[in-house]
């Protein structure tokens, strides 16, 4: 009767401290998205290999956690971000179901530009396509192809720059139908799973459709598809700007200019989580349609130290100069 008497004395002491308090402990909620985002990762991610599963979900278990849902998923979000950088993956990230409404409903922050800069050179700035939003994402598609059409109907143009310098990403697919304008309909590139090219899945690069689908969009293409195209990059060229360049890159009349890529050429896939939140997960990299694969970033071909970002600097200049190359 003492031992028992000793182990309930045991027994409430520990009930009675804080941190194992029954009112304390994580709700059902919390211990759901914890083993959800502990599943998808060792099951989807392309670092999978690279991590100790049994540690971390040991360590999952002592995580900070409270009865505040709201709280603990921010705790988990920067636990398994954590544990994917130390693996080398830079690009994943968790996003909240109000953050997204917030980036759907507000005005797209940057538009495509273009510009006839003489001798024959046509200028088409693509910005970064961060939207939420299918119909913006169309909207985005449609400018770039009729800001071509528009350079092309009313200029006699030799060569095409296509900058991508400041390009921060967004989504890939508004870009390519809307630079599928310069180029013939195939293949654009590539998402691969390994090193070994044996699993790789292309991407479609159709007329007048977003990543495979109709879309209301112009269907132009320029005069001459094998006008020489000039690729601008820099350190601010990064996730679905670098996607964009891949899909000119591996054609014989594209050459790069600029600085390295910001080197987020893995490509996320989402995952909707049981919260309303998205996990964004670093699954593949990616290769051009060669073949090429660009596991960590893209080096131009030309690399020039000019950090401007004007229609007027030196990566422009030695984009003109190739482009008029007879």
């Amino acid at each position: 009767m003492k031992i028992h008497a000793y182990l309930l004395i045991i027994l409430c002491v520990i009930l009675q401290i804080p941190g194992y308090s029954q009112s304390n402990l994580p709700s059902r909620t919390t211990v759901k998205l914890n083993k959800e985002i502990f599943n998808i990762l060792k099951n989807n991610s392309m670092f999978s290999d690279k991590l100790d599963w049994r540690n971390i979900q040991e360590e999952s278990k002592i995580l900070s956690l409270t009865t505040n849902d709201s709280t603990n998923k921010q705790v988990l979000y920067n636990f398994y971000t954590g544990k994917l950088r130390a693996a080398g993956d830079k690009h994943s990230f968790f996003i909240s179901g109000k953050r997204m409404k917030q980036i759907a409903e507000a005005p797209v922050a940057e538009q495509p530009q273009g510009d006839y800069l003489g001798a024959g050179v046509a200028w088409v700035k693509v910005p970064r396509c961060l939207s939420f939003n299918e119909a913006k994402d169309a909207h985005f598609a449609d400018t770039i192809r009729r800001i071509i059409q528009k350079l092309d109907t009313e200029n006699a143009v030799e060569g095409w720059i296509v900058d991508l310098r400041h390009n921060t990403g967004g989504n890939m697919w508004p870009m390519l139908a809307g630079l599928n304008a310069l180029v013939a309909d195939g293949t654009a590139g590539y998402f691969v799973s390994s090193e070994s090219m044996e699993n790789k899945r292309p991407w479609p690069n159709e007329n007048g459709k977003i990543s495979g689908k109709p879309a209301d969009i112009s269907t132009y293409k320029i005069k001459n598809n094998s006008a020489k195209i000039a690729v601008l990059l820099d350190a601010r060229t990064g996730s679905s700007g670098e996607m964009a360049a891949v899909s000119l890159l591996g054609l014989p009349n594209v050459k790069s200019f600029g600085q390295t890529s910001a080197g987020y050429t893995t490509a996320n896939y989402t995952f909707n989580l049981s919260n309303g939140d998205q996990l964004q997960l670093a699954r593949t990299y990616v290769a051009d349609r060669t073949g090429k694969g660009y596991p960590e970033n893209i080096k131009p071909d030309v690399f020039i130290d000019d950090l401007s970002n004007t229609k007027n600097d030196r990566v422009i200049a030695a984009a003109k100069t190739w482009l008029l190359e007879k």
